[in-house]
């Protein structure tokens, strides 16, 4: 692993930064990264561990998701599907594991799009809502604000 994610970053630095081979190498070093992730949370779950949770910004994952290669080739499945985002700017953090965020992201819009063979729209969004009173099938739902993230075809 340690190939793949740090010899791109050797490569970078002897590239200029318009060079037509720096977006494919960014590419490499970014899915590296990735599988480096998913390698370690494979680990976490082998050993039995519990994954630690880090403050995550679900409309940086959602970014990141849209212009990434897996929707690019996603996209190119169904390309008769579109895709909106609305994204609050003022979107509260959560905690939570950014690979296990970012899979979700990814299998819910790959759902979406796979459930409109004739094609739709994907509406991806993110909202912040106040909850007024604690919801009694969930332990830790207490009243108060809560980032709402939602992924809906039409």
């Amino acid at each position: 692993m340690s190939g793949i994610v740090s010899y791109p970053d050797l490569i970078l630095m002897q590239l200029p930064d318009n060079g037509e081979l720096r977006h494919p190498i960014e590419t490499i070093r970014e899915s590296g990264m990735k599988a480096s992730a998913n390698v370690q949370d494979l680990l976490t779950l082998a050993r039995r561990g519990i994954p630690t949770g880090e403050i995550v910004n679900l409309n940086k994952l959602i970014v990141e998701y849209l212009s990434s290669p897996e929707f690019i080739k996603m996209k190119s499945f169904h390309h008769q599907v579109s895709v909106h985002s609305e994204l609050d700017d003022s979107l509260m953090n959560i905690s939570g594991s950014p690979v296990h965020l970012s899979k979700t992201i990814m299998n819910l819009v790959s759902n979406a799009a796979e459930s409109m063979p004739d094609g739709g729209t994907i509406r991806i969004t993110t909202y912040n809502r106040y909850l007024y009173y604690k919801l009694t099938a969930y332990d830790h739902m207490q009243e108060g604000n809560y980032p709402v993230f939602s992924v809906s075809d039409e």
